[in-house]
């Protein structure tokens, strides 16, 4: 990928959305790029600091200045926080639905997740209502900031 004539990335489209080098190439692969702080912790992930508030956490190693990426699919959608081996949960306001087939895309705080149709009809998803966003730290890539 060449980005105003310098090579960001090269690589097969598989390649670029498995492994994004650069916050533009996660971004123009469709991940959602949450800028923050990276501090390492003692439990073996990584603690993110956001910019916009919060705190999310990956696996990969990292500190100072990253952009946090993780794709739509990547994560789930409820109405409470799930019992389960995620770690990263943002509680915010449903601030969009847009449907794609049996698809829809839901942006929910600085997160845009991607549930089937029949997700958003059984959690009776809406605009206005809040929800929470889930997904797990291996999910949760961390790339540098320029």
């Amino acid at each position: 990928m060449i980005v105003d004539g310098r090579l960001l990335q090269l690589g097969a489209p598989g390649e670029l959305v498995a492994a994004p080098v650069d916050p533009f190439v996660a971004r123009f692969t469709g991940a959602n790029v949450i800028p923050g702080t990276a501090v390492r912790s003692d439990n073996g992930l990584t603690e993110v600091v956001l910019d916009e508030g919060g705190t999310m956490w990956s696996t990969d190693l990292a500190s100072g200045r990253i952009a946090l990426t993780v794709y739509p699919w990547e994560v789930a959608l409820s109405r409470e926080v799930p019992a389960d081996s995620a770690v990263n949960h943002a509680r915010a306001p449903i601030a969009r639905i847009t449907t794609l087939g049996n698809r829809a895309r839901v942006v929910v705080g600085p997160l845009v997740a991607e549930v089937t149709t029949s997700s958003v009809e059984r959690l009776a998803l809406r605009e206005g209502e809040p929800v929470v966003a889930t997904f797990k730290a291996t999910a949760a890539r961390l790339l540098p900031l320029a």
